[in-house]
C-alpha cells in the first residue's frame, strides 16, 4: 500500500466478474480513455467507458430511477438505483452506512464513488467495501494523510477484484441511466473540495447533479465549460454552505428540487444565503437534518416524486415485483400547453391546469388567474389537507372534507370569495402565478408530491 500522503490507491486490474444471483455485469468496449500512471504504480493502466449492465435480472424492471439521500448526519451518502436494479453509492458518510443499505435491501454496489477524501464523505466507505460486492470504485486520484483515507486504501488493497476508475471525463451506464463524469480542475491547482467528483445523472429527461463539496471555484469552472445542464435535482454542494453555490450556477441549472445533506455542525450549514438562493430560484428544498432520508423517484419524461422521513415507511425492498419502490405520489414532467393560455400536468389521475395571465392588471383582477384540478380517475379523492403551491411557496390548503369527485373539477382562485366545494379562494392580495413561467406543486395531506407542473 502506498504511504499516506504520497500516493493514490494502486490501480486495480480490470476484471470480468459476474454477480451470481442477479446479473452478469460486463465492461462494454467503447472509447478507451488512456490514464496516466498512478503514483507508486509505474505501469499505469487504461480504464474504458463502462456499462454496468445486466443480462438476466431475477425481477421485472420498472420505470423509475431512485435517488435516495441517506440521513448520515453531517456528511454525504447518495444511493442511485437504476430501473433494472443496478446500484451506485456516491460517498458513504462519516460512519458505517451498511446497516442502512441492508435495511434498503441493497446487496451489492455496482459503482462506488468517493467524491473527495474528506472523512464525512469516505468514513463509511471501507466498511461498504468489506461488507458487500463492489464492482467499480471511482475517485479523483487525490491522496490524503488521514487514518480514514488509509483505511479506505487498505480495504481496496484487500479487494483486487474491484475495478478502479479515475474520475476522468467519461460516461458510465448504470442500467438505463447514464452517469456523466465532468472534468476536474487540474491536479495540484486547488484544494480537495474544489476537486470533488462532479456527476450528471440522466434518466431520459430527468437530470440530477451531484458534486460533493464543490465550492465557487469549481462551480464557476463547470459553468464556464458549458457542462452544467438544466437540472431536475441538485444535491446542494458543500452541505448548503454559502460558498457552495454561485448565482450563475443556479441560473444555468435552475434546479426544481434541492436536497441538502447536513447534520449538526459548527460551520453554520446550511447557510441562510444558500437557503435563500435555492428558494429564490423556485426550488423545493429538503434537508436531511429536518426531513430525514429523502427519496426522489425520477421518471423518463422529467417528472419526479418525493418522499422523506416517515413517508418512506420502510426502506426495505422485497426483490420481486415493485422491487424497492418507494411509495410516493407521481409527478409529471414537461406538460402540454392547451388552449386559452392554460397549461396542464397530470399525476396520480389528477390534471392540474394553471391560468396565469388574467385579463387586464393581474393584481387588480386576482380571480382572473386560477388553477384547475381535474380528477381523471374513476373514484373520488378526499383532498382535505392537500396543498397547492407556486414556485415561491405561496400555498393554498384545501379545507377538511374537501372532495375532488371522479371526473370532477375544482377551481382555486387567487383572490377572495366564498368557497362552495367546487370553487376555492387563496385570499391573496396580489397575483400569485407568474405569467412568464412558474411551478405548481400539488401535495397530499402527508406532504407527498402528487403532481408537479412547470410552465
Amino acid at each position: 500500500m502506498p504511504a499516506a500522503g504520497s500516493a493514490t490507491p494502486r490501480a486495480i486490474a480490470l476484471v470480468a466478474a459476474g454477480l451470481a444471483t442477479c446479473a452478469l455485469l460486463a465492461v462494454v468496449a467503447g472509447a478507451v480513455f488512456p490514464q496516466a500512471p498512478r503514483d507508486g504504480h509505474p505501469g499505469g493502466f487504461q480504464a474504458s467507458e463502462a456499462a454496468i449492465g445486466s443480462a438476466a435480472l431475477s425481477h421485472p424492471s420498472d420505470t423509475v430511477l431512485r435517488v435516495t439521500f441517506l440521513d448520515v448526519g453531517q456528511g454525504d451518502a447518495v444511493l442511485l438505483q437504476a430501473p433494472e436494479g443496478q446500484t451506485a453509492l456516491v460517498d458513504a458518510g462519516r460512519y458505517d452506512v451498511v446497516p442502512l443499505l441492508t435495511e434498503m435491501g441493497v446487496e451489492r454496489i455496482d459503482l462506488l464513488v468517493a467524491t473527495h477524501p474528506h472523512a464525512d464523505h469516505i468514513g463509511g466507505m471501507a466498511r461498504v467495501i468489506e461488507s458487500m460486492p463492489v464492482r467499480f470504485y471511482m475517485d479523483n486520484g487525490d491522496p490524503h494523510s488521514t487514518a480514514t483515507y488509509r483505511r479506505l486504501l487498505g480495504a481496496l488493497d484487500a479487494r483486487p477484484e474491484i475495478t478502479y476508475l479515475e474520475a476522468l471525463p467519461r460516461t458510465i451506464s448504470l442500467g438505463s441511466a447514464d452517469i456523466e463524469v465532468l472534468p476536474l480542475l487540474p491536479r495540484g491547482t486547488t484544494d480537495h473540495n474544489n476537486r470533488s467528483v462532479a456527476l450528471v445523472v440522466r434518466f431520459g429527461s430527468f437530470t440530477a447533479f451531484l458534486s460533493g463539496d464543490s465550492e465557487i471555484r469549481q462551480l464557476t469552472d463547470l459553468v464556464g465549460r458549458g457542462v452544467v445542464p438544466r437540472m431536475t435535482l441538485l444535491k446542494a454542494p458543500h452541505h448548503g454552505s454559502d460558498n457552495g453555490f454561485t448565482p450563475g450556477f443556479l441560473r444555468t441549472g435552475r434546479p426544481e428540487v434541492v436536497v441538502i445533506s447536513v447534520g449538526r455542525n459548527s460551520h453554520g450549514h446550511p447557510r441562510p444565503a444558500a437557503l435563500s438562493a435555492y428558494a429564490g430560484g423556485g426550488a423545493r428544498v429538503f434537508r436531511t437534518d429536518i426531513d430525514g432520508h429523502v427519496a426522489i423517484q425520477g421518471y423518463r419524461d422529467g417528472g419526479y416524486g418525493v418522499a422523506h422521513g416517515q413517508q418512506l415507511a420502510s426502506l426495505r425492498t422485497e426483490g420481486t415485483g415493485d422491487r424497492d419502490r418507494v411509495r410516493v405520489g407521481e409527478a409529471v414532467g414537461p406538460a402540454a400547453v392547451v388552449g386559452g393560455g392554460a397549461a396542464a400536468a397530470t399525476g396520480a389521475g389528477v390534471r392540474v391546469s394553471v391560468h396565469a395571465d388574467a385579463p387586464g392588471d393581474d393584481h387588480r383582477n386576482l380571480n382572473g388567474e386560477y388553477a384547475v384540478l381535474q380528477n381523471q380517475g374513476s373514484r373520488g379523492l378526499a383532498i382535505g389537507g392537500w396543498t397547492l403551491c407556486d414556485g415561491a411557496s405561496h400555498c393554498f390548503r384545501f379545507p377538511a372534507g374537501a372532495v375532488l369527485e371522479a371526473g370532477g373539477t375544482v377551481v382555486v382562485y387567487t383572490g377572495s370569495g366564498r368557497p362552495d366545494g367546487e370553487r376555492y379562494y387563496m385570499g391573496m392580495g396580489r397575483a400569485v402565478w407568474n405569467n412568464n413561467g412558474d411551478t405548481a406543486t400539488l401535495r397530499d395531506g402527508t406532504g407527498v408530491t402528487v403532481a408537479v407542473f412547470r410552465y
